[in-house]
């Protein structure tokens, strides 16, 4: 198993599992969510940007050279009621279901968050779908608590 930084070279690697966990998301949390956002236009601007800019982190896990998970986020900007300065978010983080209760997980996070520390961020924002269980129960073991919550009503 090894975690390295991602390059604009990995692009089609991280749309491709960025793609699956799009699927996951549409079928088990949130319908709205695009599965094919990842090769959108938007989608790839948005990944090019990620793995291109110095304000981001991009990172691959790959067993026997194949890319079984990623993780990708970067700085971001703190809403202007904020007090805080320097604040980063965890955008996309997905593991092979094949994969996972392997610490890879915490790997990922650890490493994003060395990064951070590199960078002066004060605090990390993660976001997962409100009926995800497994990953806030995860979030939570690496020392996350919740700070908000959003809700939505879908108007027919």
């Amino acid at each position: 198993m090894k975690i390295r930084t991602a390059t604009i070279n990995d692009l089609r690697i991280i749309q491709e599992l960025n793609h699956e966990l799009c699927i996951k998301e549409n079928k088990e949390f949130d319908s709205t969510i695009d599965p094919e956002y990842p090769f959108s236009k938007k989608g790839e601007q948005y990944f090019k940007f990620r793995l291109e800019s110095n304000d981001s982190c991009a990172l691959i896990v790959e067993d026997n050279d194949q890319a079984v998970g990623y993780l990708v986020g970067g700085l971001i900007e703190p809403m202007d009621y904020r007090t805080i300065t320097h604040l980063a978010e965890v955008e996309n983080m997905f593991i092979k279901d094949s994969m996972r209760s392997k610490g890879i997980g915490g790997d990922l996070v650890s490493m994003f968050e060395a990064w951070c520390k590199e960078k002066n961020v004060q605090r990390i924002r993660y976001v997962a779908s409100a009926q995800n269980a497994r990953a806030i129960s995860f979030y939570k073991k690496q020392g996350c608590k919740e700070t908000e919550l959003v809700l939505e009503k879908e108007l027919t």
